[in-house]
């Protein structure tokens, strides 16, 4: 596996610090996939399965508790991905090494994507939000 240079950058800063940390580990643990270390890709793996799992589940309180208005899509593509990265941790496992590579190639992809429309999406409502209930 070739090593990967992603990491984070003000591209990917959202200016909502709450979900901006959150996306830093995020981040982290993602490019970590791409270290050339294949006995140690499943605990890097399994280490952002677990840390998805809590960002997913916040962003999505997060949603309810301001009735955003495209939550069903933005969950769905929550749940989605986390299916992919379980999907690729079970066949890794039962040896298809190269499903690996594959998964650090194109999660930052998505990721980017994601973090640019949803996320994007969500802030600036949660900021909108926040600034309207300075005013009342």
């Amino acid at each position: 596996m070739e090593q990967n240079s992603w990491g984070w950058s003000d591209r990917l800063s959202l200016s909502y610090e709450p979900m901006d940390e959150t996306h830093k580990e995020f981040v982290e643990l993602c490019a970590a996939l791409s270290e050339d270390n294949p006995d140690t890709f499943l605990n890097r793996l399994d280490a952002l399965i677990v840390h998805s799992i809590s960002h997913f589940e916040q962003e999505n309180r997060w949603m309810e508790e301001t009735a955003f208005p495209p939550i069903g899509c933005h969950r769905q593509e929550h749940d989605a991905v986390l299916e992919v990265m379980q999907e690729v941790r079970r066949r890794v496992a039962i040896g298809e090494a190269d499903l690996a590579a594959r998964l650090a190639e194109e999660l930052p992809l998505w990721f980017e994507h994601h973090v640019d429309t949803m996320d994007n999406m969500l802030a600036r409502f949660m900021a909108a939000g926040q600034a309207n209930q300075l005013t009342e």
